[in-house]
């Protein structure tokens, strides 16, 4: 092993110490020693060249590494029999944002030249932080801004995550849209949430159960919804979700836009909804047209379908009135 390589270890193996000071001053000369060139170097030639039953550091082991200082920093926070002062709780808020910021950092640098970490590896830890509730009130937001702008961003990554872990990830971003929990602005969820739409609908089934469940939940509930934006990536979460929906599930598609249509509506006509939220409008509008009559279809017999015929055509007068007042 390197010289530079060993005294990057010695440096890890320090982010366990049972010293608070000692694990400080570890973090602080790991920080550093990541961003020497050297080191980067050497990382990236011994993670390129790993053999099975090596004992080289590689930028996979560093991660490790750096997942347990976390995980032990988080033990002692959530053990901490500390009286809880606002003195106390920006110090641990100010702790928290320092491991997440060295977090970011590495991973960063690890794949800055083209993704080094492996991706299994990256989102299994991710999701084991949000999947905690300690650890998603205290990292949540970190991580899922790390989550959409360092995974998720990434091409590679993309053909990496199984179909399995993609279902993972709706699953747990839809349940923390929906929680009571606001640990996590709504907006950075809607973004992550259609991230993961988009990355479900072309490296996958869709998600059809799931996604179809809560997008009749968020969307019905949009006179609640303070955050334009919200309703903004929603809807166009919404609309890559029925554009892959329609071809298998077409009934299922009608009936969502039956009943998401009223809501949507109100939205247009009382909120004063941005340009790029009204494009995402009439783009539903335009595909839930062409699921109920398909190449102009108007009648049963000649293909056309609607869940409920007299509430869909109200729906249309609805529609009609609300774009002709728009045009006008």
């Amino acid at each position: 092993m390197s010289l530079v390589l060993n005294d990057l270890l010695v440096c890890c193996r320090g982010l366990e110490n049972d010293k608070a000071t000692e694990r400080k001053k570890e973090a602080e000369c790991f920080r550093r020693l990541i961003r020497a060139p050297e080191t980067m170097q050497e990382l990236d030639r011994t993670s390129a060249t790993k053999a099975k039953g090596s004992q080289q550091l590689t930028w996979d082991a560093v991660f490790r590494f750096l997942q347990r200082y976390l995980q032990k920093e988080t033990e002692v926070m959530q053990s901490s029999k500390s009286k809880v002062t606002q003195t106390t709780l920006a110090t641990r808020q100010k702790k928290m944002n320092e491991m997440c910021s060295l977090m970011k950092y590495f991973i960063c640098s690890a794949n800055k030249r083209g993704p080094r970490l492996k991706c299994s590896e990256l989102l299994k830890h991710v999701m084991e932080v949000l999947q905690s509730p300690y650890c998603c009130s205290a990292y949540g937001k970190n991580y899922s801004s790390l989550l959409l702008k360092n995974v998720l961003s990434v091409r590679k990554y993309w053909c990496d995550i199984t179909p399995q872990q993609w279902q993972s990830l709706l699953d747990l971003f839809c349940s923390l849209f929906n929680s009571s929990s606001r640990s996590i602005n709504r907006v950075l969820l809607s973004r992550v949430i259609h991230t993961v739409v988009k990355g479900c609908c072309s490296q996958t089934d869709g998600g059809n159960h799931t996604l179809f469940s809560f997008f009749s939940k968020a969307l019905l509930n949009v006179r609640q919804e303070k955050h334009l934006p919200v309703l903004e990536h929603l809807v166009s979460a919404l609309n890559i979700f029925s554009r892959c929906a329609a071809m298998n599930s077409r009934m299922r598609v009608c009936h969502l836009g039956e009943e998401l249509l009223p809501p949507l509506l109100y939205v247009w006509a009382d909120t004063r909804p941005s340009a790029p939220l009204k494009e995402e409008i009439v783009e539903f509008f335009n595909l839930q047209l062409c699921v109920h009559h398909p190449r102009g279809a108007k009648t049963q017999d000649s293909g056309a379908h609607a869940e409920d015929w007299t509430r869909w055509r109200q729906l249309l007068y609805n529609l009609y009135d609300t774009l002709v007042r728009e045009i006008g």
